[in-house]
Formats: structure tokens, sequence, C-alpha cells
């Protein structure tokens, strides 16, 4: 009797949540602001910035934890992730902080030409847990566009 009530309680979940998957939206990239070095080193550094996104979707999300890589000009950049727990608002802009960890040698060796330039073409790929509630889905991050040295800098 347990398992059943167990296992209607879930179907009744899934059948409450899984309508709202097919519609969501990917939150839109902005632009990225407040680049702090937190730590530099000659192999490795670690950087701090916040992302901003607009949320196109008419509920909150909530975000769990994020990882993944970075590329500037398709050089390796380093690694990224987010391990606190964000409130997404619905149809709203929201800030992501970011800890980015670069490797300096891969930095040095295959970016300087693309810091003398105006534009870089900034490549990301992760992952980010996202969900509402206790229900958590991991969701593929991709994004790809130029983005100007003098703003990031700022």
């Amino acid at each position: 009797m347990q398992g059943r009530l167990f296992y209607f309680f879930c179907l009744m979940v899934l059948s409450f949540y899984l309508p709202s998957c097919n519609s969501f939206k990917e939150p839109d990239f902005k632009r990225i602001d407040n680049i702090n070095l937190d730590k530099l080193g000659v192999k490795e550094s670690t950087l701090s910035l916040n992302l901003y996104y607009f949320n196109p979707n008419n509920s909150k999300l909530k975000l769990k934890e994020v990882q993944g890589e970075a590329w500037i000009d398709g050089n390796v950049l380093g690694m990224f992730s987010m391990d606190s727990l964000i409130h997404i608002p619905a149809r709203d802009s929201f800030y992501l902080p970011v800890k980015l960890k670069v490797d300096m040698g891969k930095l040095l060796k295959n970016s300087f030409a693309a810091f003398l330039s105006n534009e870089v073409m900034l490549r990301v790929k992760g992952v980010a847990k996202v969900g509402k509630s206790f229900v958590y889905i991991n969701y593929p991050i991709n994004y790809e566009g130029k983005q100007n040295i003098a703003a990031l800098l700022k």
C-alpha cells in the first residue's frame, strides 16, 4: 500500500512538472560584469565575475550549480563553476556569480593577440542544474558571441 502511494505521488509530481519543461526557454545572456582577480598565480589564476541574464520564462526557477569551460578566440581560457543556490525570478534579469580558473600558460601563449583587438569571440560550454521545488534537471549551457574587451575590463 505504501509503495503504491509513493508511486502515485511521483506520478502527480511529474504530471505537474513535465508540461512546464516543454515550454522552457533558455535565459538570454546579456553581458559579463564585475570581473575581479581573486588569486594570481604563475600556473593558475582565479577570477570572479557576474554573468548577467534575462529569464524569459513565466515561472521562477532555482539554479543549484554550474560548471563548464570557456574559450577566447578558439583557445581554452579555463574552467568555470558556481555552487551556490540562485533564485531566478520570472520574466526578469538576474546575475550568476561565477569562479573562473584560468590556466595562465595557455592564456599567455594563445590569447595575447586576442587582447590586442577590440573584440574577442567568447565561447562557453557547460551544464547547469536548474529546477523548481525539489525537481532539478541538468541543462546544457552553450553560448558563442563577440564581446568588447573594453566593456569586459571595466
